[in-house]
């Protein structure tokens, strides 16, 4: 959401824009976004990319080493 962080947020609006595209909507991301927020590089933004980004989160959020392994 282009505030610095990631969280949940991120991972709420990769869903959205999954959801969308889904139901035969155009996605709203730009090029730039979906480069950002296709973690797992397969070339579409998904609930895996939205559940990797909660993963990183949690990490972040614990204190842990994060990782996008």
């Amino acid at each position: 959401n282009n505030d610095g962080s990631v969280d949940s947020s991120d991972a709420s609006l990769v869903l959205a824009e999954y959801a969308k595209i889904q139901t035969g909507g155009a996605g709203e991301f730009t090029e730039t976004q979906h480069k950002a927020t296709d973690v797992n590089n397969d070339g579409v933004v998904d609930a895996s990319d939205a559940s990797k980004i909660l993963a990183y989160y949690a990490m972040i959020s614990t204190g842990k080493e994060p990782t996008w392994e």
